[in-house]
This record gives structure tokens, C-alpha cells and sequence, in this order.
């Protein structure tokens, strides 16, 4: 184990997690544009006398991967944080930097560098939830929304920045060693910072008081140059993704810093959220070394997508509360079809037959957009808990059409555990009725529970099209179809509505669209390659649970004796339907004759 590598790492990290109080302290004297100038010149004016000393001679073929590091990697992250930390507010600022990590891993898996892995995906996952817990008590956001929209892409921009200059210098270091590619890319970032040089900036720095100038010295010397040349150095000999994961441990060393320093109080939420940071700091560095495969890969993906899908009604009730169905379900599924249509391009696909396409546009307009449409309109009358609880449908309605159309057996106990999830459904829709419930449809209960048929109807579909030609790519192309009745949708009012989004509500869209759509169906088609329709079913009953948890949490909504009376039947309805086919027997791989069952045409087809 590189012992040195991991001590360079901890130093960087230690460092830069103190640094934000000198940061802030030192742009609020000098102001944004000044401090950038006079931060990145100092540090150009440190490295200058070492240089011919101390710095190894770049070869040619190596300046233009140099430049990108310094240029766009390094003054670029400097320009994106400082600025875009002027129109956001420390909580949205520090979350969406939280997604650096990510970035970075992604960018190391698409050039060839890195091979991802499920704990690695799965820590990554956990370290931003706990950011997000973290900074759940921060996220008002600062300014109009067009500023505030403008700071979090300059942030975001800055990630990206950064996750380029990990990702690239990793050879250079290798290659010249850590101090030489320091001296050379902090040389090189002052150039483009000369043209934010004007003639206040004499007076600011003479203006700067002894504390000013302390933090002056401590960005400058410990915060940039040496603390940059431990992090080369372990970026060298570590991978991308262990570096990229150490950046969720800036945030809560800064808290800690905070309490240390300058007496700011330390609560239990900032302790939960530092366990869950670490917790998924370690998954993702040593769960490595524990692959998941067959079942067990399945059982991690299916449960990774209902989870994600579990906190889709909060999300879209966050939104509905602003802005109109139409508006909601357009900024979730158009973005998601972009994201989609890049990743169809980037990794190609095989020709798929003209049946093929039909159940793929099957699944994406009578399954997807139908299920879209309708939880959309309903959920803007219902709440989210509500919803989710009406969502634990989905198992029964699959289950009972694998044996309609695909011929997988059901028993005597799915007729119960059918009647008593109808049961539950029919006991939110009395509560509504009975006008004892605030805020709660009947009509956006029945859309709710309509929208349900679609997942089934999308869940049957696309299967033997993810066993033949990839469960993700399926999923990619399903969800540019569904995308393309979006026009249909476009109004003044959406523009209207979303140009008028706050920086929350575009992270809430950014949720949902790539990892409560994107990411959640390719897990979730993938995990039917590994098990039965049916026992993929069963675990959609986490989703209304979590649905319940994030509604009343999150939004503050009631939890009435309705909704748990309702909630209750439907869990167990969908438990006592599923289990006993489900959990009864081994979860394993289809084998090829059940396959192919599944390719057969669908009734009525030539």
C-alpha cells in the first residue's frame, strides 16, 4: 500500500479543508476578481526563483496536455469557485462541488484510465448523500435566479475543470514528479489571471491588514504550491477515483475547523452527515476489492433503482409546489433524453429488428411517457408520501402481467396479497373523499394509480430487448423515445416557469433527471438480466417506504392515520403477492429458454 501516497493525500485534503476561512476572509477584503489576481501572481512570484532549480525539463509533446492542466484545469477551477461562489449561497455552492468525485470517476472510466466498479459508484453515492444531509440546512441560495443559476454552472464548471486536471496530470506527474508539474502548471495560471489586473488593486494590497496578509501567505505558500505538490504526488501513484473521494472529507474538515478556530458550534447533524461522508469515502476506496456478480449484482442494482426512484415523488412534489405539471415533466425527461441520445452515440449499438423497435417504442410511449403523463398531473395534487405509497402497486400490476403475456406462474397467495394492496389503495382514496385530508386528490389519486400500469406495461416490454442487446443501452434509447411527444408540451408558461427556477429547484431537475432516470433505469433494466420480472417486482415495495420517509422529512408533510392505514395494506399486499415466488426460491439467472419466452412477439404483431 503507497503509506506515502495516502500521507500526501491526507495533507492536501487537511490543508484545503482549512483553507475556506482564509478564503472567504481574504475576497472580502480584496473582492472576487482582486483576490484571484493577487492569489495566483503571488503564487506564480514563489514558484519563479525555483523553477530553473528545482523544475525538470518538459518534453514538446508533453506542453499541450500541460497547458490543459494549468488552463483550463487549474486557472479554471480557481475562476469557476470564486466567482461562482458570489451568486450562490455556501450550502448550493458547496453541494454541486460535492459532484466532483463523480466527475471524476466518470471522466477516468470514458478516456480508459480507470475501470468503475459498483463500490465505487456506491460510495460516490454515499458521500454525496451525506453532503447533501450536510448541507440540507444551507441550500436557500443567494440573488436572482439567473444569477444564482449563472453561479451554479460556474461551480459546476469548476468540478469539471478540476476532475481534468486529475485525470491529466496523473502522467505528467508520473512522468516529471509532483513539484515539477506544480512549479510549472502554478507559473503557467498566472498568464491568463493578468487580464483581471487593475489599477485598485496597488491600493488593495496596500490596504491589507496583518491578518490579510496571513492569509495571504497561507493560500499562497501552504494552500497552493506545497499543498498541490502533495496532492500531484498522490495523484501519481493513486487512482483517480481514491483522490476524487478524498474532496468529500473538505467540507467536514472545514466544519470542524470552523469549530476549532473560530468557536462555531458542532451539532448531531454535522456529525451524522461526517459519518455518512467518511462511510462512503472507505466504501469507495476498499469495497473495490468485493465484486459483485450474477444475483448479487442484480440485488445491488435493483435496490440502488428503487431507492432513487423512492425519492422521485418528493423531488417532483418539491417542484410541483412552483411550477405546472407540463413544466415538471418536461425539465425531468428532456434533459434526461440529452444525457441519453450522448450515451447511445458514445457507446454505439447493434441493429435491432423491426420487433425489436416496436417494443422498445412500446415500452417508451405506452409504458414510460404514459406513466410520466400521469404521475405528473396527479403528484401535483397529492403528496408525495401519498404517492409513494400508491407506487408499491407496481409489483402486483408486473407480476400480473408476466403471467398475462409472458407465462411466469402465479400462486393463490398473489390473489390475497392482490385484494389487500387493492384495499390499501381504496383506503387512501377514502380518506381523500372523506375530506378529513388536506392537500389530497381523489382525481390525482386515480391518475397516480393509472400511472402505475405504465411501469408494469414498460417493465415487459423492454426486457428481452436489455437480455439481447444490453440492459443500459435499452434503457438510453427507451428514454429518447419517450422524449420525443415533448413539444407537444412547450409553452410560454414553461419558459416563463424555468427561467424563473432557484438554484435548489435546478438541482432537484438535475436529480432527477440523471440519477432518478438515467442512472436508475439503466440499474434497473440491468437487474433484470440477473432475475425474474416478478422478483424484481418485489423490491419496488422499498419505494413507497422511502417515498413516506422523504415526504414527511423532507417536505413536511403529515403522516394521518389514512396513509398509514393505506400505506400498511399496500406493503403488505405487495409482500404477500411477491414473497412467496419471490424470496421462496433462489434468485438466479434466467436460463435461455425462459429468454426465449420473452422474444416471442407480442400479441397481435406479424
Amino acid at each position: 500500500m503507497p503509506i506515502k501516497a495516502y500521507a500526501a493525500l491526507l495533507s492536501a485534503v487537511i490543508v484545503w479543508g482549512v483553507a475556506p476561512a482564509f478564503i472567504r476572509s481574504f475576497s472580502l477584503t480584496a473582492g472576487p476578481a482582486d483576490s484571484m489576481f493577487i492569489r495566483l501572481v503571488t503564487v506564480a512570484l514563489f514558484c519563479l526563483p525555483f523553477l530553473p532549480f528545482a523544475a525538470r525539463k518538459i518534453a514538446r509533446q508533453d506542453w499541450p496536455r500541460l497547458l490543459l492542466v494549468a488552463w483550463v484545469g487549474v486557472f479554471g477551477y480557481f475562476l469557476g469557485s470564486i466567482f461562482g461562489f458570489t451568486y450562490v449561497g455556501s450550502g448550493v455552492g458547496g453541494l454541486i462541488m460535492a459532484t466532483q468525485p463523480l466527475i471524476i470517476a466518470l471522466l477516468a472510466s470514458a478516456l480508459g484510465t480507470e475501470r468503475l466498479t459498483i463500490a465505487t459508484l456506491a460510495g460516490l453515492a454515499v458521500s454525496f448523500a451525506g453532503a447533501l444531509y450536510l448541507f440540507s440546512g444551507d441550500l436557500g441560495g443567494s440573488g436572482t435566479s439567473r444569477e444564482a443559476l449563472m453561479g451554479a454552472l460556474m461551480i459546476f464548471a469548476c468540478g469539471i475543470a478540476f476532475a481534468i486536471n486529475v485525470v491529466f496530470s496523473r502522467p505528467l506527474v508520473r512522468r516529471y514528479g509532483s513539484l515539477t508539474v506544480t512549479l510549472y502548471t502554478m507559473m503557467l495560471c498566472a498568464i491568463p489571471a493578468l487580464p483581471f489586473y487593475n489599477a485598485n488593486i496597488i491600493n488593495v494590497v496596500a490596504g491589507l491588514d496583518l491578518f490579510a496578509w496571513g492569509s495571504l501567505i497561507y493560500l499562497s505558500l501552504v494552500g497552493t504550491i506545497l499543498a498541490v505538490i502533495a496532492w500531484n504526488y498522490a495523484v501519481g501513484l493513486l487512482r483517480p477515483t481514491t483522490v476524487g473521494a478524498s474532496l468529500y472529507v473538505i467540507p467536514l474538515l472545514a466544519v470542524i475547523s470552523g469549530w476549532i478556530v473560530l468557536g462555531e458550534k458542532v451539532t448531531i447533524h454535522t456529525a451524522f452527515a461526517g459519518l455518512i461522508i467518511v462511510g462512503g469515502v472507505a466504501l469507495s476506496e476498499f469495497g473495490q476489492r468485493f465484486r459483485l456478480k450474477g444475483p448479487l449484482l442484480g440485488l445491488a442494482l435493483v435496490i440502488f433503482a428503487v431507492t432513487m426512484w423512492g425519492l422521485v415523488p418528493v423531488a417532483m412534489r418539491f417542484l410541483l409546489l412552483d411550477v405546472s405539471p407540463q413544466t415538471a415533466m418536461v425539465l425531468r425527461l428532456y434533459p434526461s433524453a440529452v444525457v441519453a441520445a450522448c450515451i447511445v452515440v458514445a457507446i454505439g449499438w447493434k441493429r435491432l429488428t423491426w420487433r425489436e423497435w416496436l417494443r422498445v417504442t412500446g415500452a417508451a410511449l405506452l409504458g414510460s411517457f404514459a406513466y410520466q403523463v400521469l404521475a405528473a398531473y396527479g403528484m401535483h395534487t397529492v403528496p408525495a408520501s401519498w404517492t409513494g405509497m400508491l407506487f408499491g402497486l407496481e409489483p402486483v400490476f408486473i407480476a400480473l402481467g408476466a403471467s398475462l403475456f409472458v407465462g411466469e406462474k402465479l400462486t393463490s397467495w398473489f390473489a390475497v396479497g392482490l385484494a389487500i394492496a387493492l384495499a390499501g389503495t381504496a383506503v387512501l382514496m377514502l380518506g381523500s373523499a372523506s375530506g378529513s385530508v388536506q392537500d389530497v386528490s381523489l382525481f390525482g389519486l386515480i391518475l397516480v394509480t393509472l400511472s402505475t400500469f405504465g411501469w408494469a406495461i414498460y417493465t415487459l416490454l423492454i426486457k428481452p430487448v436489455s437480455v439481447r442487446h444490453g440492459a443500459f443501452l435499452s434503457a438510453c434509447l427507451a428514454l429518447v423515445i419517450t422524449a420525443l411527444p415533448l413539444p407537444l408540451f412547450v409553452n410560454a408558461r414553461l419558459v416563463q416557469e424555468t427561467a424563473g427556477l432557484s438554484g435548489i429547484q435546478w438541482l432537484t431537475v438535475g436529480f432527477v433527471s440523471v440519477f432518478a432516470t438515467v442512472l436508475a433505469t439503466g440499474a434497473w433494466n440491468t437487474a433484470l438480466g440477473h432475475m425474474k420480472s416478478a422478483t424484481a417486482g418485489m423490491f419496488l415495495y422499498v419505494q413507497p417506504i422511502v417515498a413516506a420517509i422523504g415526504g414527511i422529512l423532507l417536505l413536511g408533510e403529515r403522516l394521518s392515520i389514512w396513509l398509514l392505514a393505506g400505506g400498511l395494506l399496500i406493503c403488505l399486499g405487495v409482500a404477500i403477492s411477491q414473497i412467496p415466488q419471490g424470496l421462496g426460491r433462489r434468485i438466479t439467472t434466467p436460463d435461455p429458454s425462459h429468454h426465449k419466452k420473452l422474444l416471442t412477439p407480442l400479441p397481435g404483431t406479424p
